[in-house]
């Protein structure tokens, strides 16, 4: 079964406001000011894929222009025109026609995962592990109120929770690996889900209990592996001031 990777670029970056796309934010710490989805492209370059799918927005053409087929970077590119941005199981959705056979690992296109291999990793613990059909890239964390935390006993994830108001778990997801199950199960509930009460758009975690409850969702982590998100200005000024 062939592996893809798929980004999801469709968000209109509001939080940002920037006049170019907030993937193409210039990587400070690196000699080429390479734009930050490289960061993501080249882990999964790194984990053995060869084709990458991104869902984008129609309006970012500095992203489409710099991209390109993907030649240029050593991978084949697929490109999913996403015209209403909505929600992120929306965004991925739209690929659902290229991925519903094949095993996904996926990623956001405005983080910094380290190790640098940890994609690599987690796509080898999935594949070692015959019950998972979902596995979750695991990271500790500092503000679990503004993430999507889980609950697990070993690597067995028992709960997914969605920016709790108060919560003593200390780990978020931030990466995925998943079987063609998942793309279905996605798909239907894109479908016919509403936001849950009090939400503006559906929450991709949502999307997993099914597989929660049938026990095929599991983590990894990795020691002294660490998540940074790059969707905001403080987090943009902390990590270019950053040494």
């Amino acid at each position: 079964m062939e592996t893809v990777g798929l980004l999801p670029c469709a968000g209109k970056g509001t939080r940002l406001g920037m006049p170019f796309s907030k993937e193409m934010f210039p990587d400070v710490h690196h000699e080429s000011f390479r734009p930050i989805i490289m960061y993501t492209i080249e882990a999964m370059k790194r984990a053995g894929i060869k084709h990458i799918i991104i869902t984008i927005n129609p309006n970012k053409t500095d992203l489409l222009k710099y991209l390109g087929n993907g030649k240029q970077f050593g991978i084949d590119l697929t490109v999913c025109i996403h015209p209403e941005a909505k929600s992120l199981p929306e965004s991925l959705n739209e690929a659902y026609h290229l991925i519903k056979d094949k095993k996904v690992i996926f990623a956001m296109p405005d983080t910094i995962i380290e190790p640098s291999n940890f994609l690599k990793q987690a796509i080898e613990y999935h594949n070692r592990n015959h019950n998972s059909d979902v596995t979750l890239g695991c990271f500790k964390t500092d503000n679990p109120t503004s993430v999507s935390v889980v609950d697990f006993n070993g690597d067995l994830i028992t709960n997914v929770i969605e920016k709790p108001k108060e919560t003593n778990l200390e780990y978020m997801w931030g990466m995925m690996v998943w079987n063609p199950i998942f793309s279905e199960i996605l798909n239907k509930f894109c479908s016919t889900n509403k936001p849950r009460e009090g939400a503006k758009e559906l929450y991709l975690s949502d999307a997993l209990f099914p597989l929660i409850e049938k026990n095929k969702v599991y983590s990894f982590t990795c020691e002294n592996s660490y998540y940074r998100d790059l969707g905001t200005f403080k987090e943009l000024n902390r990590w270019s001031q950053a040494n």
